[in-house]
């Protein structure tokens, strides 16, 4: 639960004479919640101060408390109940009221010791890999340098074709604040990455195709620390041990933004035969306020996949679909995005090329079903 600009935000303190008044406790409940949705930014070495005992997380209870009431943290932009996601990090209802009883009821410690927290960046999530590639040069991130995409490429060297039903990413916690991975030429969407969640792992039967001598582009924002950082990523492959029954296909969905409604940027994707969705990538033009994704089926009924009221270009976030999301054929997708196209909009960033993105773009994986 990364708090942006932590470093302003001076911590208040919690005083021993405080009365408690609540049951819940941080070495039982606050604890569990803050490594599940917390320490992947708050911990040594990442993004943000840390926050994994008792003694670093309680002078900071108050700033939690704004930075949960104002939905700023964790830095989750879809609104609940559209669309459900593998990869969402927003707190749940119970989190929320566990967080707010605890901070305004004297913030308890507790006498049973806490969970021992396992910090999970130094192997990778998914096992093994089958192969394992790096970016051929370190990337230089200035001290205190803004939020911006750049962008590298990996060469994988394979040396045929091959199948890949996962992928892990490693760049330096300290400075990365997303990615997203897509093979050069092709525009395969691979998957994305963030604090959080750093693996994409395709549903059962499911893989993309890596062509011979593929080469990786990665997009990644970076924000600049206190000192000068050199990342080097490496990029983790987990083959399909045949041709998958299921084939992932990228479709890239594009809008401009036009004279007559320059603030409203409209794509669409038709499903010209039955497919499934698997997850989408949205690459917000700077300025995006907000964003809705309709899926229109043949039937006249209508659901909204994903809403981004309030859209956060400093997290840049994938959508992994819990499950792959059946599209009829005949059915439409619709992305609708709402801006303010101004070079110094609020929250906006730099593409991967150091220009400020004009269109609305967004990458779909799918596939057929029978």
């Amino acid at each position: 639960m990364v708090l942006v600009a932590a470093w302003i935000l001076l911590p208040r303190a919690a005083y021993p004479h405080n009365p408690t008044t609540t049951t819940v406790l941080f070495n039982r409940e606050i604890v569990t919640l803050l490594q599940r949705k917390c320490v992947q930014c708050h911990a040594e070495g990442r993004l943000a101060m840390p926050l994994v005992t008792y003694a670093q997380a309680r002078p900071w209870a108050e700033a939690i408390k704004e930075e949960t009431l104002s939905r700023r943290m964790p830095p989750w932009p879809a609104e609940r109940g559209f669309g459900a996601f593998s990869n969402d990090i927003a707190l749940t209802p119970r989190e929320f009221e566990f967080l707010i009883s605890w901070i305004d009821g004297g913030v308890p410690e507790g006498t049973d010791p806490a969970p021992a927290f396992v910090d999970h960046g130094d192997h990778w999530t998914l096992g093994t890999p089958d192969a394992v590639v790096a970016a051929a040069t370190p990337f230089a991130i200035d001290a205190r340098s803004a939020p911006a995409f750049r962008r590298f490429t990996i060469d994988t060297a394979l040396a045929h074709d091959a199948w890949v039903r996962a992928i892990d990413f490693k760049p330096d916690p300290r400075v990365a604040r997303g990615a997203f991975l897509s093979v050069a030429g092709t525009g395969q969407y691979l998957g994305g990455w963030t604090p959080w969640q750093s693996s994409t792992e395709l549903p059962a039967g499911a893989a993309f195709k890596l062509p011979a001598h593929a080469r990786i582009t990665v997009d990644v924002m970076y924000s600049g620390t206190s000192q000068a950082v050199n990342d080097t990523p490496q990029l983790a492959l987990y083959f399909a041990p045949a041709s998958p029954a299921t084939p992932i296909i990228t479709t890239t969905l594009r809008a401009a933004a036009n004279a007559r409604t320059p603030g409203r940027l409209v794509a669409e994707f038709k499903a010209t035969e039955a497919r499934a969705l698997v997850s989408l990538r949205p690459d917000l033009p700077a300025g995006t306020r907000s964003l809705e994704i309709k899926l229109m089926r043949p039937d006249g009924s209508r659901d909204v996949l994903l809403w981004v009221k309030d859209a956060r270009q400093l997290w840049p976030t994938p959508y992994v679909f819990r499950k792959p999301v059946p599209l009829p054929a005949g059915s439409v997708l619709e992305a609708v995005a709402y801006s303010q196209p101004e070079s110094g909009a609020e929250g906006s960033t730099s593409g991967a090329d150091g220009s400020s993105p004009r269109s609305l773009t967004i990458a779909l994986n799918h596939y057929a079903t029978k």
